[in-house]
């Protein structure tokens, strides 16, 4: 009896096992198995499915398009032409990181040497800095400042510091052409003369000289080393005269007056940078002065307006620099 029911009991559970497993969709060893991925069919649309195709989303914006979805870019945009500046290579050159270089310095060497060769051909204006020795000519009534500023105990004829700028405004490689615009400043002084004895005072007179120059001028580029440059154009002088034997605010103290006139220079420029490139590059990196050079200059000028009878004029040298600039 007792074996009766034990063989009844695993004939149940062996039944129950068996369905369980199907209702689980679990294969079963021994029970037949179902290709259920291979009788699966889609019920629903898929995020990455257009219309039952296998074309992606992506694929299909790139072929309407042209462009990845990601870039929000109008395919109807006209293209922008960008007209390009020469100097515009040169303006972002400075702060090279540290190790680029390492091991070429051959390459480096070079590299320096042709881009100072080209940035210098690039110049768009130049400072000018110069110091004329006063060696002008005077006239006045009976000779007065000549004969206070030029002869006696400590006479002083100095001269005039002269700040020029040039902007060019056409450039070949055989000429180029600037405008010109400069303003100085120059000191005198000497002792004055009784005109009845002609005997030296104790009075000291100071006379303070301010041109101011507008020019149109001519360069030409002999080579990297050299220059020749002029300028011509009208010119304004103002004196201001000053005695120390006159008390602040009394009546001649301070005189004032003005006269037009003419002025003319010419140049001898000698590139200081273009005899070593190293130190080119390193003053241009700096701060962006393309060529530094050494000046000898001739000034004319000549003033003979001014409210007393007195006229300036004639030819002296002096020496300066210029600076020029991208």
């Amino acid at each position: 009896m007792n074996l009766k029911i034990f063989f009844l009991l695993i004939c149940f559970s062996a039944i129950s096992v068996e369905s369980y497993a199907a209702d689980l969709e679990q294969v079963v060893s021994g029970a037949e198995v179902e290709d259920v991925l291979g009788t699966m069919k889609s019920t629903g649309s898929s995020p990455y499915i257009i219309e039952d195709t296998t074309e992606s989303v992506v694929d299909k914006q790139k072929s309407q398009e042209g462009v990845h979805p990601d870039f929000n870019f109008n395919s109807n945009l006209k293209e922008v032409s960008v007209k390009n500046d020469s100097r515009t290579k040169y303006e972002d050159v400075g702060y090279t990181s540290p190790g680029t270089f390492e091991k070429s310095e051959n390459y480096l060497e070079n590299d320096k040497t042709e881009m100072a060769k080209d940035f210098r051909k690039y110049s768009s204006g130049g400072m000018n800095i110069t110091f004329i020795k006063d060696n002008f000519s005077y006239e006045s009534n009976n000779d007065i400042i000549n004969r206070t500023i030029s002869e006696g105990y400590k006479h002083v004829k100095g001269g005039t510091l002269h700040f020029r700028s040039d902007q060019y405004f056409y450039r070949t490689d055989l000429f180029n052409t600037f405008w010109s615009l400069g303003a100085g400043i120059g000191y005198n002084s000497g002792r004055g003369i009784f005109l009845a004895t002609g005997e030296r005072s104790d009075t000291t007179f100071k006379l303070w000289e301010v041109p101011v120059d507008l020019g149109i001028g001519l360069e030409v580029p002999i080579s990297q080393w050299f220059k020749i440059s002029g300028a011509v154009g009208p010119s304004v002088m103002t004196l201001f005269q000053n005695r120390n034997d006159l008390e602040r605010g009394e009546d001649g103290k301070n005189k004032m007056q003005v006269s037009y006139g003419q002025f003319a220079n010419a140049q001898l420029k000698v590139n200081l940078s273009g005899f070593n490139s190293d130190t080119a590059y390193d003053l241009f990196t700096e701060s962006k002065i393309t060529n530094l050079f050494l000046n000898l200059e001739a000034r004319y000028q000549n003033y003979q307006n001014f409210q007393d009878e007195i006229k300036i004029s004639g030819t002296s040298f002096g020496i300066g620099f210029t600076f020029e600039y991208l």
